[in-house]
């Protein structure tokens, strides 16, 4: 996970495509449900894919960055399940609820993977708290109007968007120590 840390540019990008995506559903006029659904789709299939690229790219041994792929992996399979079930929208509540519980302990498993003198790991498991946190909200808001269901998930997205861009610049911050303390204890 530590090459994860210096790669911080990969989660410079998912932190601001998060944010750009929930900047999005709570500025759109009139948002639709199918709009959101169709939204999150093309946003969970970005993500999990540069996460995967991400993890790709960042790991030595291969699979060392195995929650982040795996992350990557269940967010592009539901971003394809939201496009192609974008007409039964109240259904698309179960998909979401199933895509942050998965993406959030995945994330904080990910986060507590990291070496502990970066301090970004904790803003990794805000992230994925925030997902969970979505997650049993949505699940518990199964009626909510449309109003409250896009404030929800556009606030989470930002919140989330924040929590990993602020990871990624204490990531940057650090690389330094962070690679001279894997140095040594090597």
């Amino acid at each position: 996970m530590e090459a994860l840390v210096r790669n911080w540019w990969m989660m410079v990008v998912r932190g601001g495509l998060a944010a750009a995506f929930g900047l999005c559903i709570l500025g759109w006029p009139n948002v639709t449900l199918w709009l959101i659904v169709v939204l999150f789709g093309f946003y969970a299939i970005v993500d999990g894919l540069w996460a995967i690229a991400a993890g790709l790219r960042a790991s030595r041994p291969r699979f060392a960055a195995w929650p982040v792929m795996l992350e990557g992996a269940v967010s592009v399979v539901l971003g394809l399940i939201a496009l192609g079930w974008p007409f039964v929208s109240r259904e698309f509540v179960y998909v979401l609820v199933g895509w942050g519980l998965l993406t959030g302990v995945l994330e904080i498993i990910g986060a507590a993977r990291l070496p502990r003198e970066a301090a970004g790991h904790w803003f990794l498991a805000t992230g994925g708290a925030s997902s969970l946190f979505l997650a049993l909200l949505v699940f518990s808001l199964p009626h909510a109007s449309l109003d409250v269901v896009a404030t929800i998930i556009g606030a989470y997205a930002i919140v989330f968007g924040v929590a990993v861009l602020l990871a990624a610049v204490r990531f940057h911050c650090e690389r330094p120590v962070v690679g001279r303390a894997a140095r040594t204890a090597a």
